[in-house]
């Protein structure tokens, strides 16, 4: 009998511990919704990997409304349009009104309907995770991110991001306005009077195009309602007026739009454009100094045809008779003057003109990297068309385009001046601008003449190396491909007895002709067997060392490890980048971004170097600056776009990937399929740029666009930390997917 009620006792407590047991293991799995520790009427329930919650304690944590229809057996939650029903015992739910196939069943335990969790929650427009180490399953919504409300507003919050409050002058005739209201509501927005295009209800973030007319202030009149209350905010935009001819009377010149708009040195052959407006209908001159008076031609427009547009142009072909036979002339004033009947007046431009010898001007070299910042940039000048109502570089009333970065050492002749610019001619047809901080002038040099008497290659397990071999410095400009550079000197005579090297493995071809049309330059090219990955030019005394790197060797299952990768939160500090609808800005969430980022890195193993890691201002120069690149083999700045003015923002959405040079075109395509891939967004393109940050040739280097910051569908993975969370993933993938493609 004794023995009997003992074993009872054992099988009671047996049952109580089993029991305990389990109950402890329920309980340790805790539900967090926004930082909030939710307890639950019945304990969480893990089964095959699958978390179960009770539905009813879930949704009414999250807001919603609950139902339980007995006769069906059929569980609702509803919050507005987010509207789930889960029949009992079955994967098939119900979602806003469209069957949807779960992995795991609802269930009925007890009386009590369990859902999987992570799937009702995201129904609702919830985000939700489940982190193992704390055994704890975060919920969020996008409440937590909605910004704060502004102090006289009692109605429904609403934010306006942009228009901003300050009357702007926009220059397109449609206007994007984006903002946010309430998340998680049944909040509507209309501007001037009209239903947003679109909504997003998770957020509150709203997007609409409005037509604006030109020339007059117009108002925007932006409402959300509850059907309760309204909270109106206004905005106020113009789009400016074309610009119109001055009027005829008074007779008069305008004062700032004059090409030059700054000192010109030229010399013989160079052409000197004039242009000015003033009142039309006029007969117009202009004089150089104290020179003859010639006569202008007044246009419609600008770059238009002859017309009574008051748009008056001309051009001066500096003659070897406007040259000293040395050095430099005397600067000369250049005057423009109007007149009619007998009425004249005449303005004085504030670029002067000087004249010098068909010699070169001076020898310039340029100067060390860290000094270069934005002057580092080889600038080539755009003359088929001249900007009136534009500054541009130099003064030229010339536009231009980014050729190249500057190499330390580079000798170049300037063959004149354009305002804080040296102008530098390379090709026959091309003038080019190098900032004049940029460089140091060498002094007891009158011209470069530089030869070059050999080639050298040589390969290693590393790269290939290309060594030209000349008794001084020579400017160079070079084209990448996939598989070959093309390396254009200038300038350089080829010594009669120099002849091609055997060539290593590696190198399928290499041949120096003389540039087409171009009698005092050669091309280099070089034909790989192997997809480069960088360059890196450089000077060794007055030899050129060019390196071409060849694709890292990886190890197939673990592509990251032991690689150097170099993280640029794009922005920070007084830099805030692309405006949020609400109080989030592209600075904050590409840095969280980056963070992310980061540790999934290290985890697989990579190195990681972060440009930043707070809130503050970086240089945009100092970036990508050499300490951070010395071991790099991988560069990537994340960034979030912003639609420029006129662009139709409803429609225009997605990723966008930035590089600088043709090499890394490959990784950019890699990077824009497996981003948008991974993230569910348009891949809208890749695009070449000459940017600062990826202006580096010897390593991979990419610009994120992690989307949009104005637009719904963007910004709802942007602006929160899981969806964050799911742009770093989808970045440390295409990081892999970059790597395996050189396996």
């Amino acid at each position: 009998m004794l023995l009997r009620k003992i074993g009872l006792v054992i099988l009671i407590v047996s049952i109580a511990g089993f029991s305990f047991f389990m109950f402890y293991q329920a309980r340790a799995i805790e539900l967090i919704i926004n930082d909030e520790q939710i307890e639950l009427e019945n304990p969480v329930i893990m089964e095959d990997g699958e978390l179960f919650v009770p539905a009813k304690s879930l949704f009414e944590k999250l807001g919603a409304y609950t139902k339980w229809d007995s006769d069906n057996k059929i569980f609702s939650g509803m919050l507005g349009e987010f509207q789930i029903h889960l029949p009992a015992d079955s994967y098939e739910v119900i979602i806003a009104g469209e069957t949807v196939n779960w992995n795991a069943p609802v269930k009925l335990v007890d009386d009590t309907i369990y859902t999987p969790v992570i799937p009702a929650a995201e129904a609702m427009g919830a985000f939700a995770e489940w982190n193992e180490n704390t055994r704890e399953i975060i919920i969020s919504t996008p409440q937590e991110f909605d910004p704060k409300r502004e102090n006289d507003q009692e109605g429904p919050l609403l934010h306006v991001a942009y228009p901003p409050e300050q009357q702007i002058s926009y220059y397109a005739d449609s206007l994007f306005v984006f903002g946010t209201t309430q998340s998680y509501s049944q909040v509507n927005v209309t501007v001037n009077g009209e239903p947003v295009d679109m909504l997003n209800r998770k957020t509150g973030n709203f997007l609409t195009m409005v037509d604006i007319p030109r020339g007059e202030e117009f108002t925007i009149l932006v409402e959300a309602s509850d059907g309760l209350e309204t909270t109106t905010v206004e905005r106020s935009v113009i789009f400016p007026k074309a610009l119109e001819s001055m009027p005829e009377e008074p007779l008069e010149l305008h004062a700032t739009h004059l090409i030059p708009g700054q000192d010109q040195v030229l010399n013989p052959g160079d052409t000197l454009r004039i242009v000015a407006r003033g009142s039309p209908g006029a007969t117009a001159h202009y004089q150089l100094g104290d020179g003859s008076y010639i006569k202008m031609t007044e246009l419609e427009y600008p770059n238009g045809p002859q017309g009574k547009g008051g748009i008056y142009t001309a051009t001066y072909t500096v003659s070897e008779y406007d040259a000293p036979a040395s050095g430099l002339s005397d600067t000369m004033t250049i005057t423009v003057y109007l007149s009619r009947n007998e009425e004249q007046v005449s303005l004085e431009f504030p670029g002067t003109v000087a004249f010098f010898s068909n010699t070169p001007y001076k020898i310039i070299e340029v100067k060390p990297q860290p000094e270069l910042k934005f002057g580092g940039w080889f600038r080539i000048i755009r003359d088929d068309y001249y900007q009136l109502y534009a500054g541009t570089r130099g003064g030229t009333g010339y536009p231009d385009n980014v050729a190249a970065y500057l190499t330390e050492g580079t000798h170049f002749e300037a063959v004149g001046v354009s305002g804080d610019y040296y102008r530098v001619k390379l090709e026959e047809n091309e003038l080019y601008l190098l900032h004049k901080e940029a460089v140091r002038e060498i002094e007891n040099k009158d011209f470069l003449e530089p030869f070059l008497s050999d080639i050298k290659i040589k390969e290693t397990a590393e790269e290939v190396s290309l060594h030209l071999v000349s008794d001084e410095r020579f400017p160079f400009l070079i084209d990448s491909g996939t598989d070959q550079l093309e390396i254009k000197l200038y300038g350089v005579r080829k010594d009669k007895d120099l002849t091609i090297p055997e060539m290593p493995s590696s190198v399928k071809d290499l041949s120096l002709e003389p540039l087409a049309g171009e009698p005092n330059a050669l091309i280099l090219t070089v034909e790989l067997d192997y997809h480069i990955t960088g360059f890196d030019p450089s000077w060794e005394d007055t030899n050129l060392a060019i390196n071409m790197n060849k694709p890292p060797k990886i190890k197939k299952e673990n592509p990251l490890d032991n690689k150097t990768i170099v993280i640029d939160p794009g922005h920070g500090g007084d830099d805030s980048g692309a405006p949020g609808p609400g109080d989030l800005h592209e600075k904050d969430v590409v840095l969280e971004m980056s963070l992310y980022l980061r540790e999934l890195l290290l985890e697989e193993g990579a190195d990681v170097i972060m440009t930043r890691t707070e809130d503050l201002n970086v240089d945009l120069y100092e970036r990508p600056k050499a300490k951070y690149l010395s071991d790099a083999d991988f560069f990537i700045s994340v960034h979030a776009n912003a639609h420029a003015s006129g662009a139709n923002a409803v429609d225009l959405h997605g990723i966008m990937i930035l590089y600088n040079y043709d090499h890394n075109e490959d990784l950019a395509d890699i990077m824009l399929e497996t981003v948008a891939d991974e993230m569910g967004l348009p891949a809208m393109s890749t695009w070449k740029r000459n940017i600062a940050v990826t202006r580096y040739t010897n390593f991979p280097c990419v610009l994120v666009e992690a989307g949009y910051m104005m637009h719904p569908e963007d910004n709802w993975h942007i602006l929160h930390p899981r969806g964050q969370k799911e742009f770093a993933r989808a970045m440390k993938e295409g990081i892999k997917e970059y790597f395996l493609s050189f396996d």
